[in-house]
């Protein structure tokens, strides 16, 4: 009897060891899964470029306006990759218009200001240099260089097609977007202190050499998408 017991309760505590490593390997799996998301969007969104530009763009600017930039920036951002995952699909969809058409409308944008802030220097007339424009949080800001078309797209994607057919995944995707968005808050409300270090030259340097890599991604926007299209490049 006592041997019996004894074998019960050995095959209890293994039955507990085994559901103890497989919900470790389910929360590993999730994790995985989570930073896999994450990382793609994080990278896509890139904050750290968009706290160059954050600081070339509003160095004119005094706090109250600098902190209704941000405040803009990151909620009408956050909001517009929100609107894209659980509507995107269905928007392109209903009006017949594709990703690579996405890909070459930002990409025009973004060579526009490229150039302008190569050519004019430190703070671009027409993106705000030399004013104290609150609409900056909203363009140029939040839409094309947070929510641009790269990672409007990303975000459709990684909702992988209609919006609550994967519950978990589009979780993950709607808590990547609230946490990117977090940190881009962060980087422009302590943007001042890197201004001060940084210094007025430095700022105008970053600014031209920031307008190069802003064409390039113009640039790649465009080539993506006539790739996609399967249009030959010589």
């Amino acid at each position: 009897m006592v041997r019996f017991v004894h074998t019960d309760m050995f095959r209890n505590a293994r039955n507990i060891i085994d559901l103890q490593h497989e919900a470790r390997r389910t929360m590993a799996s999730l994790l995985l899964e989570f930073l896999n998301i994450f990382i793609r969007l994080f990278v896509v969104i890139d904050p750290f470029g968009s706290l160059v530009l954050f600081i070339a763009m509003t160095a004119s600017t005094d706090v109250r306006t600098r902190k209704t930039i941000t405040v803009d920036a990151t909620l009408y951002g956050g909001l517009i990759l929100v609107f894209f995952a659980i509507l995107g699909s269905y928007i392109l969809y209903f009006f017949g218009i594709s990703i690579e058409a996405l890909e070459i409308a930002g990409g025009i944008i973004l060579l526009i200001m490229g150039i302008e802030m190569v050519r004019e220097g430190d703070r671009p007339k027409s993106m705000g240099g030399g004013q104290t424009d609150p609409d900056l949080g909203i363009v140029p800001f939040a839409t094309p260089f947070i929510a641009g078309p790269g990672a409007i797209s990303l975000v459709i994607i990684l909702i992988k097609g209609s919006f609550l057919t994967n519950y978990l995944n589009d979780i993950f995707t709607l808590a990547s977007i609230v946490i990117v968005m977090l940190i881009i808050y962060v980087f422009f409300v302590y943007s001042a202190r890197i201004t001060r270090i940084m210094g007025e030259k430095a700022l105008k340097a970053l600014t031209r050499i920031f307008g190069l890599l802003v064409a390039g991604f113009a640039i790649q926007y465009f080539i993506n998408a006539i790739i996609a299209l399967g249009v030959a490049i010589p």
